[in-house]
């Protein structure tokens, strides 16, 4: 399993958290904020014990297999945010609010407990930022380096532009990944920063919007949201929460010149399904006002994305909770189901829905070919959503809360929750039981189905 390797990996994530969480500090000190020496102590015990698991590997490292993988993708989702925690905790956040903030965040969910704490420190509103920044990269490298296979898809799709080795050479491969995405990652961030806060947006409120657009998150460091800039920030902010569903595998080739001989399935299908749900949208809410057209548009968009705050007129609930559940592309900072699964499960409704009508028929090669761990995928997401909102409803909450909380914690679209009814408070009004619930949901909807089921397979650890 490659123990050694595996502390190498979890110290390079620790030792990167401790050194991102210098930021905050340096602007918690230059603006005399108390959380200051949260900031400090947080990033010395990161630090310190990123230097352990450094230490711990110093050896012969062979190479990881899918069980390492699996260990090292766990750590970051679950452990990590430990860690990312520690200046939430430092302050007056019990340990279950401080992790639940610091999952969130890394998750890229964006769903806090109080929106109004979440942008009343200027070194908190840039420490979130960072870790769903951070945690949009991860999901870029883990699902292109581990889990974008036939085996977890269903079909072939593009491959990644870096090398992915061989089968007992995952961490490499995470590696690879990380540094491959990490440029035109970086690229789209510096772009987004530089085009909204020429669009009138403060520099600190820039900077958060940019890495949270980037990497999905749906934060907006203000009280009003997006209302409370601007229109040209909006327009600005528009094509990046495009950007952040869409296919980075694609993104990286044309931005590298390079072609794929595999036909690319998903963006046309995330530009077609992005333009019908703002259609719909539109007719709900008035289709004889060709101006409310576009605020309608960027709802669809930030609802597939899974970023999740909206504009305008509000959308019906029931339509903006299964938009969300749609998600973006396979390979992208997005959550939710994902295209991809979309387009195997489609295709196989067609081809059972003309063998029904014509039994004897012959219609060449089929166009799935490997589609177990696609409805692996779709019976643990529906399973998983359907028990948190028995549990949320039977919390006291009504019903429509309890589908958004779930969806949104699923989906990793924590601003939808604000569309329910009772929701616009945030997380808070969920029991600190509930929440931990909320909280693995959010871990799961980062994890594979395959994946998740296989931590809980003691068969699988003892092969």
């Amino acid at each position: 399993m490659g123990l050694t390797s595996i502390f190498r990996g979890f110290s390079a994530m620790l030792i990167t958290v401790g050194l991102m969480m210098l930021a905050p500090m340096a602007l918690a000190f230059s603006g005399n904020e108390d959380s200051a020496g949260a900031y400090l102590f947080g990033a010395a015990a990161t630090l310190i014990s990123g230097g352990g698991a450094f230490a711990a590997s110093i050896g012969r490292r062979p190479a990881a297999d899918f069980r390492g993988a699996l260990i090292i993708v766990l750590l970051w989702w679950a452990v990590v945010p430990v860690f990312a925690s520690l200046p939430f905790m430092m302050g007056s956040a019990s340990f279950a609010d401080a992790y639940f903030e610091a999952v969130s965040a890394m998750t890229t969910t964006g769903g806090w407990l109080s929106n109004a704490a979440a942008i009343e420190s200027p070194a908190g509103m840039l420490w979130r930022a960072q870790l769903q920044w951070l945690g949009g990269l991860a999901s870029l490298a883990i699902a292109a380096a581990i889990f974008i296979r036939p085996a977890f898809i269903g079909i072939d799709t593009l491959l990644p532009p870096f090398s992915r080795g061989e089968r007992d050479s995952f961490l490499h491969s995470l590696r690879n990944a990380t540094t491959s995405f990490a440029s035109i990652y970086l690229l789209l961030t510096a772009v987004a920063f530089s085009i909204i806060a020429l669009s009138g947006a403060p520099l600190l409120d820039a900077i958060v919007i940019a890495m949270s657009a980037a990497a999905s998150g749906g934060f907006i460091p203000n009280e009003a949201g997006l209302d409370g800039y601007s229109l040209s920030v909006t327009r600005a902010v528009f094509p990046f929460i495009v950007l952040g569903g869409a296919n980075f595998v694609l993104l990286a080739r044309l931005l590298s010149g390079k072609r794929e001989r595999v036909t690319d399935v998903e963006t046309g299908g995330y530009l077609m399904i992005m333009v019908w749900v703002g259609v719909l949208f539109w007719v709900t809410a008035g289709a004889g006002d060709i101006e409310l057209f576009a605020p309608q548009l960027f709802n669809a968009a930030s609802l597939l994305s899974t970023n999740g705050y909206v504009i305008g007129e509000a959308p019906p609930l029931t339509v903006a909770l299964v938009t969300a559940i749609i998600g973006g592309a396979a390979v992208s900072t997005a959550g939710g189901f994902k295209i991809l699964r979309w387009i195997v499960i489609m295709r196989r409704a067609r081809e059972e829905i003309r063998r029904l009508v014509i039994p004897s028929a012959v219609f060449g090669i089929r166009r799935v070919s490997n589609e177990l761990g696609v409805w692996m995928h779709f019976i643990v997401f529906t399973m998983t959503l359907a028990v948190l909102v028995v549990a949320l409803s039977t919390g006291g909450h009504n019903f429509d809360l309890a589908a958004a909380a779930a969806t949104a914690a699923l989906s990793n679209t924590g601003p939808l929750i604000q569309l329910a009814e009772g929701g616009a408070a945030g997380y808070a009004g969920f029991s600190e039981q509930l929440r931990w619930l909320l909280v693995a949901a959010m871990i799961l909807g980062r994890l594979e189905a395959a994946a998740a089921l296989a931590l809980i397979n003691r068969a699988f650890w003892r092969s």
